[in-house]
């Protein structure tokens, strides 16, 4: 006996206006009452797997509500939140050489600057990120977040006078640690900072890669040429899609419909080391060295503002390595593991870049995520998640919107 057929999507059939047979036949096949065991809704697997789409479809040909274009850490973050929202998520790793995920050392320091300035809501946005990610580590049945002291070298007689007079719960008094037997010189003085954490980004974001990625689709770089128009929804390589998230980084520039915002670059290098010492944190001195474990080190990071980084470079290398040796009370023998560049993008405001596009509803962005990404991101991924997925509204200083005089032609 043959088993009764299930009805399925075909995006030929279906105006995407809402009201065809064909689209109310499909979401009533899609609900979660008709998922076979083991298949939950918001992720690819259950719409893909074998005996499951009818044979006169394309395995692939299915349904996607969003569709994400990269999938650093704000496209990982939005697909987690999508999915939360019972959306049916796919991602393409369109990796772009310059991505700024994969080049950063995932610190989370609540004090950074010349000023050392804390501001005042920084505890609770802290507290807030650190959650969220131990969340997704619970999730994901692996540690992502580890606390980190960080020990905040001052760098001449100005940083020394800002950090004698600083008094705030997250930092110790100043110490004239020169003579502290540890391996950095610190003539002006050093803070301890505590509450720091460290995300490991590798980690979450190789732990998150397979769960919504499209099936053979590795491409350099995703094509937009290939996207098809549909009623109030596109057509791309075959599958019905309601939206499609640019999260593309750096590569935004090269985006047919969002290059045009003023997004500004900030290129940098960071080299993966190996150190014959063992740190029980971070130090910050200008440069930022983190410990990962085994004697092993993220040095980071160059900077160049207002210019994007296509690839590694030897001057930047050197850079590095003569920064960390300027501070080593005596030489070590350093072995550099590996040598990453990233660009990160950030908007003249310096607030994240949510929201769709002006013109075309099923076209969105998350981008301009700038200095303080882990941070900011899950935050601006709730909402905006929330936003494609119910209406909700988007909070002005970070709807794209507020550039849609930049998008008016394009």
């Amino acid at each position: 006996m043959h088993a009764p057929m299930r009805r399925s999507f075909s995006p030929d059939r279906c105006s995407f206006d809402g009201t065809s047979p064909a689209w109310h036949m499909a979401c009533k096949s899609h609900t979660p009452a008709n998922y076979p065991a083991g298949r939950r809704r918001g992720t690819v697997r259950h719409l893909v797997e074998p005996n499951y789409v009818r044979s006169t479809v394309r395995p692939t040909a299915f349904p996607i509500d969003t569709l994400i274009v990269g999938q650093g850490l704000a496209g990982t973050l939005l697909a987690w939140e999508l999915e939360r929202a019972g959306q049916r998520v796919a991602t393409i790793d369109a990796r772009t050489r310059g991505g700024a995920s994969r080049a950063a050392g995932g610190l989370m320091n609540p004090l950074t600057g010349p000023r050392l300035a804390v501001s005042p809501d920084l505890a609770r946005r802290c507290e807030q990120a650190r959650i969220h990610y131990e969340h997704l580590a619970a999730q994901l049945g692996q540690p992502l977040v580890e606390p980190m002291p960080i020990r905040r070298l001052c760098q001449d007689a100005v940083e020394q006078g800002r950090a004698r007079d600083m008094r705030h719960p997250w930092l110790s008094v100043w110490q004239h640690t020169d003579t502290r037997p540890d391996p950095f010189h610190a003539p002006f003085g050093s803070l301890d900072i505590h509450q720091g954490w460290r995300l490991d980004l590798a980690a979450l974001l190789a732990g998150s890669a397979a769960r919504w990625a499209m099936p053979d689709q590795a491409a350099e770089c995703f094509d937009w040429t290939a996207i098809r128009f549909r009623g109030q929804g596109v057509r791309w390589q075959g599958h019905a899609v309601d939206c499609v998230v640019s999260c593309e980084g750096a590569a935004i520039s090269e985006n047919p419909h969002w290059h045009s915002l003023p997004l500004h670059a900030d290129g940098g290098e960071s080299l993966s080391l190996h150190l014959p010492i063992d740190l029980p944190g971070a130090i910050s001195a200008g440069f930022t060295l983190v410990p990962l474990g085994r004697q092993r080190y993220w040095l980071g990071a160059t900077h160049h503002p207002g210019r994007a980084v296509s690839g590694p470079t030897d001057a930047g290398r050197e850079a590095l390595l003569n920064a960390l040796a300027a501070r080593l009370r005596m030489p070590l023998p350093i072995e550099v593991l590996g040598h990453c560049a990233g660009t990160r993008m950030a908007p003249p405001d310096r607030e994240p870049v949510l929201g769709r596009h002006p013109r075309w509803p099923w076209l969105a962005i998350f981008n301009g995520l700038g200095s303080r990404g882990i941070l900011r991101a899950p935050d601006s991924a709730a909402q905006l998640a929330q936003h494609l997925a119910s209406g909700a509204p988007l909070p002005e200083d970070r709807d794209v919107m507020r550039y849609a005089h930049h998008l008016a032609w394009t």
